[in-house]
This record gives structure tokens, sequence and C-alpha cells, in this order.
């Protein structure tokens, strides 16, 4: 038996055991299984050409060796496209993993954000504390209305804080949540034994805002609502605030409007601050205000359903 005769023989034997080893892997991690085909047929490829040589060789049996050309060609096609799948693993597995940590980068700032919120909220709700007690601590009519004007609007405020880090979409809020926390807290700040209003709401379903409007709405319904309150009903007990949203086109459509004797001058003159805060925020919206002053007083906002800069996370 030659040198040659021995080197294919043991090379042969390397290559069972090569064999051996890949299908033992392949049966115990399936996962490796498309890669691993390819790297197994590489490995079976050589073992015809060393059963070639040492035929040849050994015992002058040249008839395999017409096929070793093919075979070999064979072997460098397989190769090659090991490696492109091989690449292609290789780039679908990068890929799987800049996902995943995307979407471990993008939890997390969630949760941030979700906390910066819960956090104002709660600061928010520090700040009106203090005011009911200073309220409660002072014995000036005109003081303790307007802090208690400045505690409406910060509780506003913290409604639509409490809201977002209570809702999955950081993005949009539902308006309906925020309507109808704003009316709640104007109901029990406004309406009791000694008066009989009754405040309406009519609000679409569906509506949602981003965030970075949210809170300018809040101020314009609590704004707005709470001034009808204060205003319209002066000579009288009982009365009718109707508040309506929906969409009109391309528009949301806010109505405030109340049956009661119109709104006191502070309000409806341009110089007063309730009316000037409304401005700024319609402004602000990107809306039309229309003030209506014939039975009662209503006004009308319309302003885009589209932000055109809204908030990117």
């Amino acid at each position: 038996m030659n040198l040659v005769v021995l080197l294919n023989l043991s090379s042969l034997f390397i290559y069972l055991i090569a064999i051996f080893i890949i299908i033992k892997n392949l049966i115990r991690r399936p996962i490796f299984r498309g890669e691993g085909t390819f790297v197994l047929i590489l490995a079976i490829i050589p073992c015809y050409v060393s059963i070639s040589n040492v035929l040849e060789h050994g015992y002058a049996i040249d008839y395999f060796d017409d096929y070793e050309g093919f075979f070999k060609d064979l072997y460098a096609m397989f190769f090659l496209i090991f490696l492109y799948v091989h690449s292609v693993k290789k780039e679908q597995s990068q890929r799987i993993e800049h996902e995943r940590q995307i979407k471990s980068d993008l939890k997390l700032k969630s949760k941030l954000l979700t906390e910066i919120h819960h956090r104002v909220n709660n600061n928010l709700q520090i700040i009106s504390g203090l005011l009911a007690m200073q309220v409660e601590s002072e014995n000036d009519l005109k003081l303790t209305t307007s802090l208690g004007l400045i505690q409406n609007r910060i509780m506003a405020i913290a409604s639509v804080h409490k809201i977002i880090y209570g809702s999955p979409n950081l993005l949009y809020v539902d308006l309906n949540q925020i309507f109808n926390s704003i009316l709640g807290n104007l109901k029990g700040t406004y309406i009791n034994e000694k008066n009989n209003i009754e405040l309406h709401e009519l609000i679409e379903e569906g509506l949602e805002m981003d965030l970075d409007r949210a809170i300018p709405m809040g101020l314009i319904l609590n704004e707005l609502v709470s001034n009808s309150f204060r205003h319209a009903f002066m000579n009288r007990n009982h009365g009718k605030i109707e508040v309506s949203l929906g969409r009109m086109d391309d528009q949301f459509v806010l109505v405030v409007k109340d049956d009661g004797s119109g709104m006191g001058t502070d309000f409806l003159d341009a110089k007063g601050i309730g009316l000037t805060l409304v401005k700024n925020l319609v402004k602000q919206l990107r809306g039309t205000l229309i003030t209506e002053k014939i039975t009662g007083t209503c006004f009308e906002i319309r302003f885009p359903i589209r932000n055109e800069n809204t908030i990117q996370i």
C-alpha cells in the first residue's frame, strides 16, 4: 500500500468522522439545518475523490477517475452556495438583532415618557392642592376666585397628563377621555344643590389628538365651560350648557354654547384674560374662533385634524 493510498484513506476517515459529527449536530440543533445541509454535502463530495484515488492507486481501477472533475466542480458550486447562504443568514441575524434592539429602546423610551407624564401629573396635583389650601386660608373673595380659576386650569392640564400616562399610545390621546375628565372636574366644582345647571356633552367616538395639541385643547374647553358656569347664569340658578366635538371634512369642530344671559364683559372683551387665553390657544392650534351672542353665548372653534408638526418618538 503506497503513500497516496494511505493519505486518501486517512482523508476518507477524517471526512467520515466529520460527516458523523455534522449529522449529529443537525439532529440536535434543527436551527442549523439550512446551512448544515450544505456543510454535509461539502463533507460527502470529497469522499468520492478519496475513494476514487484509493481505487486508482491501490487497485489500478480508474473507472471513477473520469467523474472526479464533475465532483470537484460540484464541490465548488456547493461551496459558493454555502458562502451565499451563510452571508444571507448572518445578515438576517444582524437585522433581527437590530430590530430587537430598536424595540427594546422604544419600549424603554415609552416607559420614560410615561414616567415623565406621571411625575408631571403628580407635581400639578401638588400645586393644585397648595392652591386649594391657600384659597381656604384667604378671606378676600376676589383673590380666592382668581386662585380657583388658576386651580381649574392646572387641573385641566393634569387631567391630560393623567390620560397620557395611562394610555398605551404615547403619540395620540383619546379626546373622549380628556373631555370626560375635564367636564367631570367642572361639574364637581360648579354644580351643587344651589343651582340647577345642566351640562350636556356630545363627543364623537374615536377622536384622537396628538400630544402637543391635547393640552391647549383641554385648556380651551376648561376656559369656555368654566366661564359659562361663572358668567352665563348670574341672575338665575338654572340653565343649560352644551358641549359638542366632531369632525367636519378635515377639521375638528368644537362648539360650547349656553342659554344664559351671555358672558360678562371681562370675558367677551378682547382685553380680558379669558378670551385672550382662548384666542392664543386657538391660534396655537392653527384654528379659527367664531363667537355668537344671540340667545346666550356660542363659541365655535375649528382647527385642522392633522398636525403638520406632530411630536416624533
